[in-house]
């Protein structure tokens, strides 16, 4: 009898003493980026002395005014949308509903954008490793501003529009 005592305490205890861990704010066990072999930091190059490349300044401005029409696709999408967020009622309601569904046209708008920051952030890192000169890669960190501006400033009214839907 004592020996099936001590077989069901040892489980029993240790089931116990599994939920004795404290919470608190302890660190991640998830492998960091320099574990995986993966660089959060800025891509490095040596400046070099080429030449300018007109391809790719080509690239750069299709890539801006394809931004330029994505946001011109998204301020006209905007008004609908924020008129049907206004007149938006209760969650689930008809419409709320049509309201969710402005967002998602005004979000789907967005793509442009998106791409063209994606399609630069690309040839940014490919130009890090690939003889650039210094006026090519700075154009290609401007326009990278440019069109982050333009996103920040389309994720800032989206989100304006979803605080509404969420009230």
């Amino acid at each position: 009898m004592t020996r099936s005592r001590s077989a069901l305490a040892l489980p029993i205890a240790a089931a116990l003493l599994a939920g004795c861990a404290v919470d608190g704010d302890f660190p991640s066990l998830a492998p960091r980026p320099q574990e995986r072999g993966i660089s959060m930091a800025e891509p490095r190059r040596a400046p070099v002395a080429v030449p300018s490349d007109s391809g790719l300044r080509l690239r750069i401005l299709e890539l801006r005014r394809q931004a330029a029409e994505g946001e011109r696709a998204f301020d006209a999408a905007f008004p609908a949308a924020d008129r049907a967020s206004a007149r938006a009622s209760a969650p689930e309601s008809e419409s709320w509903i049509e309201a969710q569904q402005a967002l998602s046209r005004l979000e789907a708008s967005r793509g442009a954008v998106t791409e063209a920051l994606v399609q630069l952030d690309r040839l940014a890192t490919e130009r890090a490793d690939t003889p650039t000169n210094d006026e090519d890669y700075a154009a290609i960190h401007a326009t990278i501003g440019v069109v982050q501006d333009i996103a920040d400033r389309q994720d800032e009214r989206l989100s304006r529009l979803r605080a509404r839907l969420s009230r």
